[in-house]
């Protein structure tokens, strides 16, 4: 199943088990608190929340439940408010085979300290910053 928030609204309906596996929800109003709707969308593959303004690192533990299952390959966090504290939950999304971390505020200082650490532990993924 594909969503786009600019078709659904929001996530709120998202049951448990639902075999959601692409969400597209870039430059959407989603926030941290409305992202913990993805904590039971075990099967995601690709979820881009570019241009999130409202995405900041709280939002990466709810999409832990897709990497553990080995699910998530794909997540874009370009022009979000992702820190550098981020980078050690990001490092647990293994399954990961594409990471953008483009354009975001608080990583531009930090931008080769993060893809160095991103590159030794997510060795397959291509990390973009």
């Amino acid at each position: 199943a594909v969503v786009s928030t600019q078709s659904t609204g929001d996530l709120r309906n998202f049951e448990l088990g639902f075999k959601l596996t692409h969400i597209d929800a870039t430059d959407s109003e989603i926030t941290d608190v409305g992202s913990r709707y993805l904590r039971n969308a075990i099967n995601l593959q690709h979820v881009s929340l570019a241009g999130c303004r409202f995405i900041t690192d709280t939002t990466l533990p709810n999409l832990l439940s897709s990497a553990e299952a080995g699910s998530l390959l794909s997540l874009n966090l370009s022009r979000t408010n992702i820190t550098l504290e981020a980078v050690e939950i990001l490092a647990e999304l293994t399954s990961l085979r594409r990471l953008n971390l483009t354009d975001c505020r608080f990583l531009v200082q930090h931008r080769e300290l993060a893809r160095e650490v991103l590159s030794t532990e997510l060795k397959p993924c291509k990390v973009i910053i």
